[in-house]
């Protein structure tokens, strides 16, 4: 892997970027052309499948068993017992070694079977590829960026909605599609793909009231931004998380369903358990100091 090391001499971008920097260098991954644009600030770390539970520590901590199906990526320790101690000295499945944060989703079933996030050659040599993208391109250009702080935790999408509507970021934050981005952004799964392979982003919010690491409906702490800024009540911009899966559903892709229901529920949990001096570099090098590291895989 190519190790570019990041110029403390470039300039930044805002106060907090400064606050940010640090003389350390920045290890980075190679670009990945054909899941990221050129030159978009931030980075991407391929994350792998790691088990499914019927926990969340989110929303039912300390209670096993109790929520609906989860399939989680990158750290394989995370259960409904977690706590930050335990989840950032886990093991994790992601590329990068301190990236031990807790990704989940509701599991996925097809025709009533269940497919893993996992495996599966869709086309050529390809395999089905988890990944999590760190952008800031949901910001005007010039936006100091905050880590997360430790901790931090966020749902984004709703796990109990009635209907497409009632899931709003559907189709524009949150979306289905074929895992070549071959259909745009779709609130439902596609009904064939020719890959053999379909694909769900997550994005979560990243405007932040700047006190609460958690709300009680672990959502009203962040808001996605407007326009490419933060509001007045939400004013601290985070890195934009988006979770990115890809499910080997076959050519035709039948009858998607969710452990949360009908594929509209489709929601995400995302929680800040990475080693933080590394998140913090990252954060300082890469979004705020404008650079594409690449992906880590």
């Amino acid at each position: 892997m190519n190790t570019p090391v990041f110029n403390p001499h470039r300039m930044l971008r805002g106060f907090w970027a400064l606050m940010l920097l640090t003389p350390i260098p920045v290890i980075l991954g190679v670009t990945d052309t054909n899941m990221a644009n050129a030159d978009s600030p931030g980075w991407i770390v391929q994350c792998n499948f790691a088990r499914s539970l019927a926990d969340d520590p989110i929303v039912f901590p300390t209670m096993k068993g109790v929520s609906h199906m989860h399939d989680f990526i990158g750290n394989g320790s995370i259960d409904a017992n977690s706590t930050y101690g335990t989840a950032i000295s886990g093991i994790t499945n992601c590329a990068e070694p301190s990236d031990t944060a807790g990704y989940w989703v509701p599991a996925l079933y097809r025709n009533g079977v269940k497919i893993a996030p996992v495996g599966g050659i869709y086309t050529g040599n390809w395999k089905t590829r988890q990944r999590i993208y760190y952008r800031d391109s949901n910001l005007d250009e010039g936006t100091p960026v905050r880590s997360f702080p430790p901790d931090f935790r966020i749902l984004a999408g709703n796990g109990h909605a009635m209907s497409p509507a009632e899931n709003p970021k559907l189709g524009s934050s949150i979306y289905w599609g074929c895992a070549d981005n071959s259909t745009g952004k779709l609130k439902l799964p596609p009904a064939s793909c020719s890959v053999g392979a379909i694909s769900l982003h997550v994005g979560f919010p990243n405007c932040w009231d700047g006190q609460n690491i958690d709300s009680a409906d672990h959502k009203t702490h962040v808001v996605y931004p407007s326009g490419g800024e933060c509001p007045s009540d939400h004013p601290v911009a985070l890195p934009r998380v988006i979770v990115r899966l890809e499910y080997p559903v076959g050519r035709d892709t039948g009858n998607i369903t969710l452990s949360s229901g009908p594929p509209y529920t489709i929601h995400g949990d995302f929680w800040n358990t990475w080693r933080q001096p590394r998140l913090d570099e990252l954060v300082a090098g890469c979004l705020n100091a404008d650079e594409d590291c690449g992906l880590f895989k």
